[in-house]
């Protein structure tokens, strides 16, 4: 597998949100998939299991657990699908089998799916990096809107910056 960064995953996710017609939050991962042609199906499984990608002649297809909460099986297509698209950008490289894979580029890529840089900066600059009003909007956490703002530059350790 070529080097690659995660700027160069996070821009296939980018692709993929445009190309789905992502402009407004919150995002719709169910539009991206359907976009990218990968069926979905919600199905029965015990509380602690998220999801998983299966073959069906030849074609992955995303099961989600029915009984997690819209945002958890949410999360779960975002990561799923990241798995995807990882693999259609090298087909050489392997779904994981297990829980114990390494899951931190689908953690990363799954984030920008919910979370996109360029609609996150957009939104901020609209309503004065108001972390907690972003949150909402793109229904995630108030945290995972602070870090995602700190990581964009959008927050220090301590405060708002006031660049406008």
């Amino acid at each position: 597998m070529p080097l690659t960064s995660d700027a160069h995953y996070k821009g296939l996710v980018e692709a993929q949100l445009r190309r789905a017609g992502a402009i407004e939050p919150p995002v719709s991962v169910d539009d991206a998939a359907a976009i990218l042609g990968v069926p979905t199906m919600t199905v029965a499984f015990p509380a602690w299991f998220t999801g998983a990608i299966v073959s069906e002649g030849g074609v992955p297809v995303i099961l989600l657990n029915g009984s997690s909460t819209p945002e958890s099986r949410r999360d779960a297509l975002a990561h799923m699908l990241s798995h995807i698209l990882v693999r259609i950008d090298d087909p050489a490289t392997p779904y994981p089998r297990d829980t114990t894979g390494d899951h931190r580029l689908a953690d990363t890529m799954a984030e920008e799916f919910v979370m996109p840089e360029y609609m996150v900066r957009e939104q901020a600059a609209k309503w004065f990096n108001d972390y907690r009003y972003l949150a909402r909007l793109f229904a995630v956490s108030e945290s995972d809107m602070m870090a995602k703002m700190r990581d964009l530059g959008l927050m220090k350790a301590r405060g708002v910056v006031w660049d406008y």
